[in-house]
């Protein structure tokens, strides 16, 4: 990869342009050293635990999470978003007052700094955007505003939306389409609010009547609420305050912004768990700003606590060796993190579970280490039990609250009865870390009725006592044994990958050492210029934007829905780094990192691909197969269309116009290909183009028959090009009409596949001054079809309507789970270069709901190849939880499985012994043609001959959250549920999960898949106790 070595270009050309949230971020941050509200008292003292330890005792770490982003205000101090409001008024009262109904349950607060700071200026007076347009009457909302209500009002779970009738109704109206009445506002005004919050506070006056009123709310209703949520607000950090001094709960905190810290303090350390990651270019390395993240964040906690935290959840849990002494040199006393930093750090790679997810090595887990820095005290850290975690974060919501309850007590009833086996001795802690806000809208009743359950449970256990980190080192802290060095991760990963490793993460890096670089300008001007309390506001907005919340939604790995808000936040935050020492803002601040989303044409693409002839004569149906943009000028009364479709020749394009294109007019055509160096953010003119372009052609109507090419894309500062080469243009004019085509040749658009977005937007002009950008609304973008030239040796056409598994399984109710996409149409295998390629076919488009990065969020294709068929060799049983086998006599030496996030091969040896690798698998993802093509090197799977293989195929539901012992797939319930496929059997665990199998024959999968031998424990079955499927070959 070449690198330019002057940053600021690289910046340019890393970034792309105009994010798509138009609304202006440009007031301050909010300021560690606000004073609004008055300093509680210090306490000094601990209080210390009344009951006697048991030395060789099992003890619960439960820690809760909350923190939100620094959101950004508008240009009037409003707050962008409403999260810190809504989660106080939903989660973050309640989670402590719930917590005293059981005061023999102890338990651990993490409180960021950031969120602390909102939640103080939201108590003295600072409002957010949708509080501000919930005051406004309804019959004085603007166009505007009534739009936003209508479009954001409805940010809110389903499941909760459906507590409320009026508001269920009010969301019909608004997806049918229909008006609103002035009433209907003002109702969704009020609903958005009260369904943000806590049931609790919902059942105690004066909002109990309103939610007993239901509908037809007044304005003075309005005030009742508003007042309510603003004490609510209030009460936050008083009532953690005054639970934390009773000694029930320990409060902790985390550095200032929420930063990767050890990224902060050295951001090549990213490598090390993650050796290809795309690193910047410039290599981040700030410890002083490391050192003052962490001192700023436990005096911010202090001032408005009353008291310094000992603990520290590190920012994403995210710590390494060089951090250790960094933590110690500022008093911090314990730290947490997960057990994703353990295992590696013990040198054992990960935890084995056994079938009941049980961690193997339960001694090494289940107490805290302490990392030994060279200078400063030993720290202890706790390590986080990811399953156990999980299960509360993301699956018991599903599930009765007692149920819930009741497995996590006997899981940890599991760990003690492991810890037995082992003869391990001493006290063991269990640590249970979680978000403490997120999960809630997803339980019935807020998640309620199973923390009740919980917390009553663990207080009538015997075997079990909760504790807080404080309490068990004060009793057992001599027994914690050191780390010889702690492995650089975080949370739930033994890496960095979600904020550094794509190329949209290094971009924002590079912008942050950009702007920290020339903060040392201007602090080395203090006293010449800048003062020094420009120079501290200017600092302390830099350590904001060091935080990580930014870097989370950058790259493909993790998705907001709205990323561009994000991109625009942290770039603002950026740009008041200069506005507070007075320099100017650089051009780089305003370019976006995040590239616009591409607008959809406004004609679809035909199921042919074109066949286009570039010689003017457009006769009828030639661009019937073509995409197409279509834009309005207004002003110049003129209708334009752009068609578009490529093809193994190339990018071909027709432009249309009402009238003649005749005298001083032209376009100029901006492109982003793979084989582009240069990116452009604008235009020669000036206009934000919303993406990096990387080629520039050109089109005037005096040289009406030549498209010309840019021999280079001239560099942000230059508003002219140089042009020296054509392509032909087959152009024909008539009085009211005039249409050109041309072809841009395939070997100019670099190495592309199938799935790959050619960007682009065309740049009308007249006597060189640029007119409107088409597509007007956004990048226009064509995608690449399946153009490869694949020798296909295997084609399979799958009975339609058959993904109900061996007959009755039915999908998950959500809506992202829309009927047919576990439908397999059609499967092809087939071989392309060195290439094995597999084409999947199903029956809906298949929607990429939760962003990953290879297209699918639902689905899992299961490939298992039998490389000699009825030998016996390999492995009979299918990938983990799939619950099916070959059929005796075959046995597959590598299984394949195709999902979003973690796409895997298994190999299996003669004896049938299994391991996951990691290959490279290139997965294409063709949403609106209903196809996921697969190519994975043939050298994977040992060389030979694939068309005499044998091939088992199987569309499965992925689940990111799964079952233990399952590989990454969805359960089947007797009953569907939210996330949860129905059914199922009423017992038992080993009937299969797969939903279709390919397989040409209608009415055989339901045979192959519909015979199990019910069993409590998998561990007990052998392959012929599932159901049994059949090689597909190319002889028949």
């Amino acid at each position: 990869m070449r690198r330019t070595p002057t940053l600021l270009i690289v910046l340019a050309l890393l970034a792309a342009a105009c994010a798509g949230n138009g609304a202006a971020t440009t007031t301050e941050a909010v300021s560690e050293t606000t004073t609004t509200t008055a300093v509680p008292e210090p306490v000094t003292t601990v209080p210390a635990t009344s009951e006697v330890l048991d030395p060789n005792g099992l003890y619960l770490n439960l820690m809760w999470h909350q923190h939100q982003p620094l959101y950004p205000k508008d240009a009037d101090g409003v707050v962008t978003r409403p999260w810190v409001r809504v989660h106080a008024t939903k989660d973050y009262l309640d989670m402590v007052t719930l917590l005293e109904e059981f005061p023999t349950v102890k338990a651990t607060f993490n409180l960021t700094p950031v969120l602390l700071l909102q939640l103080e200026e939201l108590a003295s007076g600072t409002k957010d955007v949708y509080w501000v347009l919930s005051e406004v009457p309804a019959a004085d909302l603007t166009a505007d505003q009534q739009a936003f209500v209508l479009e954001r009002f409805f940010d809110t779970n389903p499941a909760i939306v459906n507590r409320f009738p009026r508001y269920a109704a009010l969301r019909a109206l608004r997806d049918d389409g229909a008006a609103f009445a002035e009433g209907d506002l003002r109702d969704l005004q009020v609903l958005f609010n009260l369904a943000w919050t806590d049931p609790s506070f919902l059942e105690e006056e004066p909002l109990a009547a309103l939610v007993a009123k239901g509908e037809g709310f007044s304005e003075d209703d309005k005030a009742i609420l508003f007042g309510e949520h603003l004490r609510i607000v209030g009460e936050v950090t008083e009532t953690v305050r005054r639970v934390w001094d009773a000694g029930q709960i320990e409060v902790t905190t985390t550095p200032l912004a929420h930063p990767i810290l050890p990224l902060i303090y050295d951001s090549a350390i990213a490598t090390q768990g993650d050796p290809t990651a795309i690193m910047p270019i410039q290599r981040f390395r700030e410890g002083r700003d490391a050192q003052d993240q962490v001192e700023r964040g436990l005096d911010v906690a202090e001032r408005l606590l009353g008291r310094r935290p000992v603990g520290m959840w590190p920012g994403e849990g995210a710590v390494s060796q060089l951090t250790i002494p960094i933590f110690s040199g500022k008093g911090v006393q314990w730290i947490a993190t997960g057990e994703d930093v353990l295992a590696p750090s013990l040198g054992i790679g990960e935890f084995d579970r056994n079938e009941t997810d049980t961690v193997v090595e339960a001694d090494l887990l289940y107490r805290p280490w302490k990392g030994v820095p060279s200078r400063q005290p030993e720290l202890p850290i706790f390590f986080r039990d990811r399953v156990l975690s999980d299960l509360v974060g993301f699956q018991y919501s599903g599930t009765q609250a007692d149920l819930a309850a009741q497995d996590f007590v006997n899981r940890l009833r599991d760990i003690k009865d492991r810890l037995d086996e082992q003869g391990a001795t001493g006290p063991h802690i269990v640590s249970v870390i979680l978000d403490g806000e997120n999960a809630w809208e997803n339980y019935p009743n807020d998640g309620i009725d199973f923390l009740r359950a919980l917390y009553g449970q663990l207080a009538g256990a015997d075997f079990v006592t909760t504790i807080t980190p404080s309490e068990y080192l004060a009793a057992f802290g001599d027994t914690v044994e050191p780390l010889d060095e702690v492995w650089p991760g975080a949370w739930f990963s033994p890496n960095y990958a979600t904020w550094i490793g794509e190329d949209e993460e290094a971009a924002a890096w590079d912008y942050l050492w950009q702007v920290r670089d020339d903060l040392k300008d201007a602090e080395a001007s203090v006293g010449d210029g800048v003062t020094e309390e420009q120079y501290a506001a200017a600092y302390e907005k830099m350590l904001f934007a060091e935080g990580s919340d930014w870097l989370w939604w950058y790259g493909d790995d993790q998705s907001s829905g709205n990323d561009d808000y994000f991109d625009t936040a942290f770039r603002e935050l950026l740009g008041q780094v200069y506005d507070a020492v007075g320099f100017d803002r650089p051009a780089f601040v305003g370019i976006p990192i995040i590239p616009e989303t591409p607008v959809a044409p406004d004609v679809g693409a035909g199921e042919n691909l074109l066949s286009v002839t570039i010689d003017g004569s457009f006769p009828d149906g030639e661009w019937d197969d073509a995409a197409a943009y279509r834009t309005r000028f207004e002003a110049a009364d003129l209708d334009m269309t752009i068609s578009f479709g490529i093809t193994p020749d190339g990018l071909h394009m027709r432009v249309d116009s009402d009238g003649v294109l005749d005298g001083d007019v032209g376009f100029d055509l901006y492109l982003s290909t793979a084989s582009g160096s240069t990116a452009r953010a604008k235009t020669l003119g000036d206009h934000l183009l919303g993406f990096g372009a990387t080629d520039l052609y050109r089109w005037s109507a005096a040289d009406p028959e030549a498209l010309w090419v840019a021999e280079a894309m001239p560099g942000l500062e230059s508003d002219e090009a140089s042009f020296s080469t054509s392509y032909p243009v087959g152009a024909a004019a008539q009085e009211d009409h005039a249409a050109l085509e041309f072809t841009i040749p395939i070997a100019d658009l670099g190495p592309i596949e199938a799935g790959d977005l050619i960007v682009f937007r065309l740049v009308p002009w007249v006597a060189g001054i640029e007119a409107t950008l088409m597509p007007t609304d956004g990048p226009g973008a064509a995608q690449v079809p399946d153009i490869s030239n694949v020798d296909v040796f295997l084609d399979v056409a799958d009975p339609l309507g058959d993904d109900h598994g061996p007959g009755a399984y039915t999908y998950p109710l959500d809506a992202v789970f829309p009927a047919g996409s576990y439908d397999l149409a059609n499967l092809q295998i087939g071989t392309e270069g060195d290439d094995l390629v597999f084409t999947f076919e199903v029956v809906a488009p298949i929607v990429n709901s939760w962003g990953s990065p290879n297209g699918l969020s639902v689905q899992t294709f299961d490939v298992y190849i039998d490389q000699d068929p009825g030998a016996g060799t390999g492995a009979r049983t299918l990938i983990d939880g799939r619950n099916a086998a070959l059929e005796s006599g075959n046995g597959w030496e590598y299984g394949v499985t195709i999902e979003g996030w973690m796409p895997a091969v298994y190999t299996a040896d003669a004896g049938g012994e299994t391991l996951e690798t990691t290959p490279t698998i290139r997965i294409i993802t063709l949403g609106d043609k209903r196809k996921v093509i697969a190519r994975i090197p043939l050298a994977v799977f040992g060389g030979g001959d694939p068309s005499t293989w044998g091939y088992a195929v199987a569309l499965i539901s992925q689940e990111g959250y799964p079952s233990s012992g399952v590989r990454r797939i969805r359960d089947v319930m007797p009953n569907a549920e939210q996330w949860r496929l129905g059914g199922g059997p009423a017992s038992g665990i080993s009937h299969t999960r797969i939903m279709d199998v390919a397989w040409p024959e209608e009415g055989v999968q339901e045979a192959m898949l519909g015979t199990w031998t019910i069993a409590e424990s998998i561990a007990e079955l052998r392959p012929d106790d599932f159901g049994l499927v059949p090689l597909l070959t190319a002889g028949g």
